[in-house]
C-alpha cells in the first residue's frame, strides 16, 4: 500500500502540476473546467489520505494532509465572474504553487521525479535578459581576460555560500527567497536556484580561455530563454518532452542564433561573411537541445555549456583576438 501510496502521489502531483500551467497568466481561459479539475483533485487527494502507510511515507502523508487542508481554505470563489474570477483563480494559483513545490520535493526524496514550476514571471525574465547582456558588455568590453577566471569563481564560491547555508538554516533560506521574491521560481526554495547553476557555467567555459567562447554562451541564455519560455507558454500546442513545447524550441534556435550572430559581429569582425551565421547556428542548435532534455539539470547550466560545438570552438580558437 505504502509503495502505491507514492506512485498515486506522483499522479496526483502530475494533476496539480497541469492544473498550476493552465491557470498561469500566459494561457488563462475561463473554459479550461477549473472547478471541475480542482473537485477531482481533492477527491484524489482524500483517497490518498485514507491509505494506511509506514514511517517511510509518514512525511510524505504529512505533506498530503497539509495540502488538503490548504486547498480548503483558499478555494477560489467561482459564484464570481469575469475579472474578478480571473483574480480569485490568480490568487489561488500563486498560494499553491509552494505547497506543490514542497509536494514535488518530498516525491523527490523517494526518488519520484515530477516537472517543476516555471510560471510566467516578467521581472524575472527583464532581469534574465538585461543580467545576460551585461555579462556579454563586461566580457567583450571591460574585463581583461585573465580576469574571467578568478572574478567568475568569486562569484559562484560566493553563490555556493548562500546555497550551502541555507540548507542548514531554513531561516535563513527564507530571508533568501524572501529578499528574491521577485525573479525566484517557486522550486528554488527547495533546490539550487538557478543564477548559482549559472555562474557555475560561466566559471567553467572561462577556463576555456577563449572570452567569445563565454559571451555567445551568455548571450544566447540571455536572449532565447526567456524568448522560449514566452512563446512556449502562450503557443506551445504541440508538446515535446520535459513541458516543452516544438514552437518554444523553435523560438529557442531561432533567438539562440540570431543573439549569437550578433555578438560574432559586434566583437569578432574578422568572422566576416557566413562564418559569423553559421558559427551562431553552432552555438544555438545544441542549446535548444540541452533546453528541451534538460529535466534534472537545470537548463540555466546545460544552456551555456552547449552553447558551443568543436567547430565553434575551433574556429573562434583560430579567430582569437589578444586582449
Amino acid at each position: 500500500m505504502s509503495a502505491a501510496l507514492a506512485v498515486d502521489s506522483r499522479d496526483l502531483a502530475l494533476e496539480l502540476h497541469e492544473l498550476l500551467k493552465d491557470l498561469d497568466p500566459a494561457r488563462w481561459s475561463a473554459d479550461l473546467h477549473l472547478e471541475k479539475r480542482l473537485e477531482e483533485i481533492q477527491a484524489h487527494l482524500a483517497s490518498l489520505l485514507d491509505t494506511e502507510v509506514d514511517t517511510a511515507l509518514a512525511a510524505l502523508n504529512a505533506q498530503l494532509a497539509q495540502l488538503a487542508l490548504l486547498l480548503e481554505e483558499i478555494a477560489p470563489d467561482t459564484d464570481k465572474a469575469g475579472a474578478d474570477l480571473r483574480r480569485e483563480w490568480q490568487a489561488f494559483r500563486l498560494k499553491l504553487q509552494p505547497q506543490y513545490e514542497a509536494l514535488a520535493a518530498s516525491l523527490e526524496e523517494l526518488d519520484i521525479d515530477v516537472p517543476t514550476l516555471r510560471p510566467t514571471n516578467s521581472y524575472r525574465s527583464i532581469f534574465h535578459i538585461f543580467s545576460g547582456l551585461a555579462v556579454v558588455a563586461l566580457i567583450e568590453l571591460v574585463l581583461p581576460s585573465s580576469w574571467l577566471t578568478p572574478i567568475a569563481g568569486t562569484i559562484a564560491g560566493m553563490a555556493w555560500v548562500f546555497e550551502i547555508s541555507r540548507r542548514y538554516s531554513p531561516a535563513w533560506n527564507k530571508i533568501l527567497m524572501w529578499a528574491f521574491s521577485a525573479v525566484a521560481h517557486p522550486h528554488e526554495q527547495h533546490r539550487v536556484n538557478s543564477s548559482t547553476w549559472y555562474v557555475t557555467a560561466l566559471l567553467l567555459l572561462s577556463l576555456t580561455g577563449e572570452t567569445t567562447l563565454c559571451a555567445v554562451a551568455a548571450g544566447v541564455l540571455a536572449v532565447a530563454d526567456p524568448a522560449a519560455a514566452t512563446i512556449g507558454r502562450r503557443f506551445g500546442s504541440i508538446k515535446l518532452v520535459n513541458g516543452r513545447s516544438l514552437q518554444g524550441t523553435l523560438t529557442f534556435a531561432v533567438t539562440g542564433a540570431l543573439a549569437a550572430w550578433a555578438i560574432l559581429e559586434l566583437f569578432n569582425p574578422e568572422l566576416s561573411g557566413w562564418r559569423a551565421p553559421v558559427l551562431g547556428l553552432f552555438a544555438a542548435v545544441p542549446a535548444a537541445i540541452a533546453e528541451l532534455l534538460s529535466r534534472r539539470i537545470d537548463d540555466n547550466f546545460s544552456i551555456p555549456m552547449t552553447a558551443r560545438s568543436e567547430e565553434h570552438t575551433s574556429e573562434l580558437q583560430s579567430h582569437a583576438t589578444s586582449r
